[in-house]
């Protein structure tokens, strides 16, 4: 009746299996896209994770310089009362750098020299540590208002958010919009 099969089942087992074209080629391309998606998702995590060390480290930078501007106005309390550390001159960021003064007698220098001293030594390391580094400061008392200012990479404007406000007045129209970080100090 069923000829030299007598179970079907056997019949279905020993029929020789059809080969599939072109599934695993299909499967392969599938797999590199999803692989490409991965992988560039992980070099723009790697991006953006080395952009904001950059940020970090320039924050860090400008927190220092102004924590050390604070110390050298405690240090020199007359100079500091006599408003010899004041600067509030427009930001550039290509300003050259800053004269060290000397002192009209070696031996003894004034609190005003000791301040022009200090401002000149601080300018000078801010333009050299950071991009485009420079900062205000402005004397409300026995309190300072400090604003270390620096500009970022472009791509990093986004992240602008988390910075002080700069002083309207020390940004020139049509220039870059520099990053502040904004320290007040009482003395």
């Amino acid at each position: 009746m069923f000829g030299h099969c007598a179970n079907p089942v056997n019949a279905i087992l020993r029929t020789p299996r059809k080969h599939q074209t072109g599934a695993s080629l299909l499967e392969v391309l599938i797999a590199m896209l999803i692989m490409s998606y991965g992988i560039t998702g992980i070099a723009l995590l790697m991006a953006a994770t080395l952009q904001h060390s950059k940020t970090s480290l320039y924050q860090l930078v400008a927190l220092q310089t102004a924590t050390e501007l604070a110390e050298a106005m405690r240090a020199n309390t007359d100079g500091f009362m006599a408003d010899a550390y004041g600067k509030s001159d427009t930001y550039s960021a290509t300003r050259a750098a800053a004269t060290v003064p000397n002192c009209a007698a070696p031996a003894r220098c004034t609190s005003s020299e000791i301040a022009s001293i200090d401002k000149a030594h601080l300018a000078n390391r801010l333009r050299l540590s950071l991009p485009g580094g420079d900062f205000q400061m402005l004397r409300n008392g026995s309190r300072a208002d400090i604003w270390i200012m620096w500009l970022e990479p472009t791509s990093t404007a986004s992240m602008a958010s988390g910075t002080a406000p700069c002083r309207a007045s020390a940004i020139s129209a049509g220039g870059d919009l520099p990053r502040c970080l904004y320290l007040r100090v009482a003395l």
